[in-house]
């Protein structure tokens, strides 16, 4: 679904998966990409909606989408692995690489600004990648459950959510723990603002963090657990709730 950002209108669906939509992400050129559980990858036109084609690939649900900085598109997927495209193909997206080592699924990617690509799994690792040439650089172990989310700031260091409730910061250079913070729920997703203020849901709440304080304090309880959210270029929060079908703007 299509919205606007002005006036909250509807404005157009996009249709064509077979089964429910994982996964969406824009590139900065404004094509779409969006991964279903059906397997494919399709790809859209920012201004109009139509149809582009799909990005090929193997027959499991794809979880996740980033591009790259580098014109790459990252797919995590149900098959254990990241499979990376260039998106400018003669004939559109090409496959470079398989990054294949973690032992369940692909639930989160991150790239970094100095050429590290992280990937969290249910598995309950982050493994570390080069972004050149799909190398394993490390794994970041620690979590004791599924590792939910991954991000990076812009400063390097890097943040992972994870079903044993805990917030884990790790060092952008060397992968070492830093700090782990006690949530209580379940963390689906995080979002890193300016100054590298963070906002983490947790079960039914979303909290703020900076970063340097002991606690974390409650922006605000939803009625149903929060499974995705991103902050837009006006600053606006976007909160996704599957289980009550709600998208809310903060």
């Amino acid at each position: 679904q299509v919205w606007s950002t002005v006036t909250s209108t509807h404005l157009q669906t996009l249709r064509g998966h077979r089964r429910c939509v994982n996964a969406l992400v824009i590139a900065q050129d404004g094509t779409v990409y969006s991964a279903s559980r059906d397997g494919i990858v399709r790809t859209w036109s920012g201004e109009d909606g139509t149809f582009l084609g799909t990005v090929g690939g193997p027959p499991h649900a794809t979880l996740v989408l980033v591009v790259g900085n580098d014109d790459t598109l990252y797919a995590g997927s149900t098959d254990n692995t990241v499979r990376v495209w260039s998106r400018q193909g003669w004939d559109g997206p090409r496959l470079l690489r398989t990054l294949e080592g973690h032992t369940d699924m692909v639930l989160s990617i991150a790239q970094s600004n100095d050429g590290k690509v992280y990937s969290a799994s249910d598995d309950s690792t982050i493994r570390v990648w080069s972004a050149a040439n799909g190398s394993h650089i490390g794994t970041l172990e620690g979590h004791t459950n599924s590792v939910n989310v991954v991000a990076v700031a812009a400063d390097g260091m890097v943040y992972s959510g994870s079903d044993d409730g805990t917030l884990r910061v790790w060092s952008g250079l060397d992968g070492s723990p830093i700090r782990t913070l006690q949530m209580g729920d379940e963390i689906m997703t995080i979002a890193i603002g300016a100054g590298n203020t963070m906002l983490i849901a947790h079960g039914c709440h979303i909290s703020t963090w900076n970063g340097v304080a002991a606690e974390t304090a409650i922006l605000c309880v939803l009625d149903s657990v929060v499974n995705a959210m991103a902050i837009g270029q006006d600053g606006r929060l976007f909160i996704v709730c599957w289980d009550d079908e709600t998208v809310h703007v903060l």
